[in-house]
């Protein structure tokens, strides 16, 4: 339990530089090395996250550099009130969703047209442990708003008050979905025990 505080802390501990407030006032300028620093910031957090709630690894780069696109094009809506890292869960989120949603359609169009499907790009088990694959794949069964409040709780580390505002739901939804998650992952990890 000690080990998993200590690399939230890690991860949430405040990043050397200014903070990204005077960072995001600055990109709002035009300032090409705020945006530089800004990105370097949140990437491994954007990129983590995306592939925790279950973008395809080949996939997984494209879709960061969409989320950095997104976040980019909305910088000057962005509302100083709310944390920088909630409202860019947000966009990845929404980003993560589309994604997964327009697989599904292309998947069903190239069924729909009696095509077969690309396959997918072997895994590279250098990058992999079996035990990363296991959770990958018990993860991709959750519902997605249940997959998205466990791994922004048990992955990313956030409080739960900031994980009902990323998702836009109730505090006691997300402990509500947390719960359930937790109890699918511990039926299937059973199943797969025995």
């Amino acid at each position: 339990m000690r080990t998993v505080e200590l690399t939230n802390a890690v991860r949430r501990a405040p990043s050397s530089g200014p903070p990204d407030s005077d960072l995001v006032a600055r990109c709002r300028e035009g300032d090409r090395g705020a945006w530089r620093q800004l990105y370097e910031r949140h990437a491994p957090t954007v990129h983590r996250f995306i592939c925790a709630l279950g973008v395809p690894e080949h996939e997984r780069e494209d879709a960061c550099q969409e989320v950095f696109m997104a976040i980019y094009r909305s910088l000057g809506r962005f509302r100083g009130d709310a944390r920088l890292s909630t409202w860019i869960y947000r966009i990845a989120a929404r980003g993560a969703n589309r994604l997964v949603q327009r697989r599904r359609l292309n998947a069903l169009l190239s069924t729909l047209l009696l095509r077969e499907p690309a396959p997918a790009p072997a895994p590279d088990p250098s990058e992999k442990t079996a035990r990363v694959h296991l959770l990958d794949d018990m993860l991709k069964r959750l519902h997605p708003k249940k997959r998205m409040v466990l791994v922004l709780f048990e992955i990313e580390g956030l409080p739960i008050e900031e994980i009902a505002r990323v998702v836009g739901c109730p505090e006691n939804t997300v402990w509500s979905r947390l719960h359930h998650a937790r109890a699918e992952l511990a039926k299937m990890a059973t199943r797969r025990a025995q």
